[in-house]
């Protein structure tokens, strides 16, 4: 036990887990530049890792539907914009420690986002930044 914790008498050294040892998203830069076939992400639907509406934002669903048919994989931008958005999702399902809470949050105005909803802003990087900004914020206890 480190010493300045022996200190205190905690019996137990517990290290905290951090948000991005929490935060698994199974898109990663290598498997985005490799290629990320629609099956798979159909795949994650079905798992509920993102839902349809989502992956309509960042592939229209004809396309998406078209794909899937013809065994293709998603273009770069769509695949990252897809694992972004899983992120931001993933984070707020571990800031709220809730499914039901996260979805809410991620669904309704926010007025540190100036009324916008967290889950459009998720579309692109600028947004999905002040998302998860806002998300750490609030796991630190900064509510304001």
């Amino acid at each position: 036990m480190p010493p300045s914790l022996a200190a205190f008498g905690i019996a137990a050294y517990i290290p905290r887990m951090t948000m991005h040892d929490a935060i698994a998203v199974p898109l990663d830069y290598a498997r985005i530049e490799q290629g990320v076939s629609a099956a798979l992400v159909q795949e994650f639907i079905g798992r509920g890792l993102i839902s349809r509406e989502d992956v309509y934002r960042a592939v229209p669903e004809r396309t998406f539907k078209r794909r899937l048919a013809e065994k293709g994989n998603l273009k770069t931008e769509e695949a990252d914009a897809i694992a972004r958005t899983m992120r931001v999702n993933e984070l707020a399902r571990w800031a709220f420690g809730d499914d039901e809470d996260a979805t809410l949050f991620l669904d309704s105005p926010n007025p540190q986002l100036g009324g916008r909803v967290p889950r459009q802003m998720a579309a692109t990087d600028a947004g999905a930044r002040e998302v998860e900004a806002v998300l750490h914020r609030f796991v630190a206890g900064d509510y304001s």
